[in-house]
Formats: structure tokens, sequence, C-alpha cells
């Protein structure tokens, strides 16, 4: 009897070191695969065009090597088209839109009349729908930080000058799929400011 208690005895210490040495080997590659599968969970959360916006925006990052780069949406202006003619038509496809042009930030002409020196052209002009802003924010707090609408108007180190504003796809489908009414309001904006920014681009009137 007491051989075969001895001999469960040490099965059973067998066991507890097989147990323990399995954990300190494999727990690591446990925990790593537990980790994963909340990943997963998490991804499957977010809009199907969570994957391409993301895919897009490290393939810029890989590019450019410069986040700023790999968040914007960046129209040059046509040949001919001067800064005078873009600011004009983007302000005329504005008030088509019935959106609202809230703002100015001349910041090449305040820096000059600061330094007397002349500057690069950098012009920020503002927009903003107020009803749409408000249900985004109520939506999320967080939103209020791409409020407003920007499009910068920026003359290169080439003296080419160019329109810049945020990729507002990170905003819209980079994380869950938003209510159904909110999300075709995003949309209807992201439309506006790419309408304003191509015809800017080009001089449309």
């Amino acid at each position: 009897m007491n051989l075969i208690r001895n001999i469960l005895a040490l099965i059973g210490l067998l066991a507890l070191l097989a147990i323990a040495f399995a954990y300190f080997k494999y727990g690591h590659m446990l925990t790593q695969m537990s980790s994963m599968a909340a990943e997963q969970e998490a991804l499957a959360q977010l809009d199907p065009k969570a994957k391409e916006v993301y895919l897009n925006m490290w393939n810029k990052l890989k590019e450019t090597g410069n986040s700023a780069d790999a968040t914007i949406v960046k129209y040059p202006l046509a040949e001919g088209v001067s800064p005078a003619d873009a600011e004009q038509s983007m302000k005329m496809v504005a008030n088509e839109h019935n959106i609202k042009a809230v703002g100015e930030l001349p910041l090449s002409e305040q820096v000059k009349l600061e330094t007397g020196q002349e500057q690069r052209f950098l012009k920020i002009f503002q927009f903003c729908n107020p009803q749409t802003a408000m249900r985004m924010v109520d939506y999320s707090d967080a939103y209020s930080a791409y409020l407003p609408c920007r499009i910068a108007m920026v003359q290169d180190k080439q003296g080419k000058y160019n329109l810049y504003s945020l990729d507002m796809d990170m905003m819209i489908y980079g994380g869950k799929t938003l209510p159904p009414e909110l999300l075709a309001e995003a949309k209807k904006v992201q439309e506006i400011i790419t309408d304003i920014m191509k015809r800017g681009a080009e001089g449309d009137f």
C-alpha cells in the first residue's frame, strides 16, 4: 500500500513539474495568443474600410517618413491659377454648398509684418457646418479637435502653390462605424471640402 501511495505521490509531483515547465516555456506564447485574439476581436468591431484607411496611411508613412504627409490630402494649383483666383473660387464653392467660411489665418503676412522679411505664402481657411459639427461632438467630444475643417494654401520651396487638408477618411472610417445619419453627414462634409479644394485648385469660378 505504501509503495502504491509513494508511486502516486511521485506521479503527482512529476505532473506538477511538467505543468510548471510547460507554463514557463509556453506561458508567454499562450499570453500572446490571448492578446492576439483580443486584438482580432477589437479589429473586427471597426468599420469595414478601416483596414484600407490605415494601410494607405502606412504606405504614405513608409514613402515619406513624415506622419503629417500620411494624414493629408493635397491638390496643386493648376498652371495659371493664382492664389487670389484659388481663394475666390474656394469661397464661391463654399457658398454654393451653404457651408460657412468661419475664419482666415494669413500666417505668412503676419510673420512678414512681425519680422519685416518676405515669407513663403501660407494662409489657412476655415469652413464649418455648425449643426453637423455639434452632432459630431455629441457622438464624441474628441471630434472637436477636427473642427472647423481647415484648408491651407502653401507656397512650396520651389515657388509652386498647393492646397492641403486633413484626410477625413481616418475620422469617418478609422474607428467603429458611425451611426447611419452621422455617417451620411460626415461623408457629405468630406465631399464638400473635396469639391472646394478641387475647384479651388482649378480656379473654377
